[in-house]
């Protein structure tokens, strides 16, 4: 992370605020200076508002301190007399312009009530002893000596709305947060209609790297479709302290790489990498990528990574290892793959002549998904090898064939396989790579048979130009034939392993992408009817 990042932090944060709250200590008596010293400025700070000086040491705690800091420059407002909603939302939310405000602007005008903390305690305190003693004449003048106004009903509902939506914001932002799963790619593991909560704390909170965005939406803006967030300022890449590392063969929540580029058009969900990587030459399609730009350029959103969709896979390959497929089986190092609970095939099934195949029947007692093309004399199904062993046995009597369906080796994927070259690279869902996954600090010696494997980690993920012209590859202008790695990568598979668009699709996960680990499903439905027996179950699926 560069400098620039770390000052910008500690402006916005620490240097604003406190220029702001040191004018409002000198109106207690207080020494300015005193509030750009740490710790020293939130004793004060909290016997200015009435809290114990024993409290700052909630501050030490993660999570719980950012309520703290929020409950305390609240008090801070009341106790000089600002008692309005808009003071308290930005007091919370812009608290680098509002004290500087507050501090500079309205010193004037501030009128010191008390420490409101302490008064508001005392206040419940002795309410409390009235309305228990029916005393309705101490009642009223306790509410009439009480400094702060009484909330009426609607700001007492404003004021609930607004922690709710704090407090669930930074949850949702810093702890965990709850997602479901939209698609197939990870049955046999995780179904669609799961709903999973997602640890943020595992890997380490990503600290927002688009920090101004609606409170509780990702990306997008519920009616309008407008984009949900603010493109400035934007800020680097950094993580607080991780809990473990991800690990081979967990399920990982990530932003989407190739969710950079999207189109605002009724085809939305054909992205604009999509469309360009089924085409086989490398010029038309470098033809074709300019021409969409040009078309198409009001109808493009460019999205900063914590704003990319969300995508759940398992990390098959962490950085360092070499993947490969070989007859739809996944070795990893070279080994085979160990047996992954749930990982699901493809398998052909025809019944004998005279026989029928009762689909509904299969649905309903084995887990499988079918091909929607699947009749009552042939179908395709994705399910385990377990179920499949199970399924040819029983049914052995109807069947006619049986048997795992695989790409024929090197026969060319239409849908376009990563690095999307045909030419180099004749990959397929079941004859794919090896492949060497890079490593932060690893050095790859780069010539034109590779480069298409880096060429997107070179620029679009580490930030570099890089120009390819008459053999010679030039990063940010220099002629080059290596380049040293600046973050880890990750290699992601879906569990329905035909059935997925996973890293064989798109490549490399980079560690900035990687978003939490799924803790447990929470709750669960097939479109008809819930699930209960997956509410509570395991999210990791080994």
């Amino acid at each position: 992370m560069d400098i620039l990042y770390y000052i910008v932090v500690f402006i916005l944060s620490y240097l604003l605020p406190f220029a702001g709250i040191s004018k409002i200590f000198e109106l207690r008596g207080e020494k300015g200076w005193k509030a750009f010293v740490p710790v020293w400025n939130f004793l004060i700070w909290a016997k200015i508002i009435g809290r114990p000086s024993w409290y700052i040491a909630l501050l030490l705690i993660p999570i719980a301190n950012i309520f703290i800091i929020a409950g305390m420059a609240s008090d801070l407002n009341k106790s000089f007399s600002r008692f309005s909603f808009l003071d308290s939302i930005l007091a919370i939310a812009l608290p680098f312009i509002w004290f500087p405000y507050m501090g500079y602007s309205l010193a004037k005008d501030l009128k010191y009530v008390g420490p409101v903390a302490q008064l508001r305690d005392e206040f419940r305190k002795k309410y409390k002893i009235a309305a228990k003693a029916k005393d309705e004449s101490e009642m009223r003048k306790l509410e009439k000596e009480y400094p702060v106004p009484k909330k009426g009903v609607v700001r007492e509902w404003l004021d609930s709305i607004l922690f709710a939506v704090f407090a669930a914001h930074f949850i949702r932002l810093f702890l965990i947060e709850a997602y479901t799963i939209p698609t197939p790619s990870m049955e046999g593991s995780l179904l669609v209609g799961d709903y999973l909560f997602v640890s943020k704390v595992h890997y380490g909170s990503r600290m927002p790297m688009t920090p101004f965005s609606f409170p509780l939406l990702h990306n997008v803006l519920p009616i309008t479709g407008g984009e949900c967030y603010s493109n400035w300022p934007k800020w680097g890449y950094n993580r607080a302290p991780r809990i473990q590392s991800v690990h081979r063969f967990d399920p990982v929540v990530f932003n989407y790489p190739e969710g950079d580029t999207t189109f605002k058009t009724p085809n939305y969900g054909e992205d604009y990498h999509n469309q360009l990587k089924r085409i086989h030459d490398i010029d038309i399609r470098e033809q074709t990528r300019l021409k969409m730009r040009s078309a198409l350029k009001s109808k493009i959103t460019i999205r900063p990574v914590d704003k990319r969709d969300h995508y759940i896979k398992r990390c098959v390959g962490l950085p360092g290892d070499t993947i490969e497929v070989r007859d739809g089986d996944l070795y990893v190092n070279g080994q085979l793959s160990p047996v992954i609970k749930g990982v699901q095939h493809e398998y052909y099934i025809q019944a004998k002549e005279g026989k029928m195949i009762d689909m509904n029947y299969i649905k309903k007692n084995y887990p499988i998904t079918a091909d929607p093309r699947s009749t009552a004399t042939q179908a395709l199904v994705h399910t385990s090898p377990e179920q499949a062993e199970r399924m040819q046995k029983e049914l052995a009597p109807l069947l006619d064939t049986f048997y795992r369906r695989l790409a024929v080796k090197e026969e060319i994927d239409n849908n376009g396989m990563f690095p999307y070259n045909f030419s180099l690279y004749r990959w397929n869902n079941d004859h794919y790579g090896p492949i060497w996954i890079p490593k932060k600090g690893t050095k790859v010696s780069l010539s034109m048979k590779n480069i298409e494997l880096y060429q997107r980690i070179i620029s679009a993920y580490e930030g570099n130009k890089l120009e390819i012209k008459d053999g010679v590859i030039k990063i940010n202008g220099v002629p080059t034939n290596e380049y040293t790695f600046k973050m880890d990568y990750f290699w992601m598979m879906g569990d329905n392993r035909h059935n997925s668009a996973d890293s064989r699709s798109w490549g490399f996960v980079p560690e900035d992408h990687i978003v939490g680990k799924p803790l447990f499903v929470w709750f669960s439905h097939d479109g008809s009817s819930i699930r209960w027996n997956r509410i509570f179950m395991s999210a990791l699926g080994k």
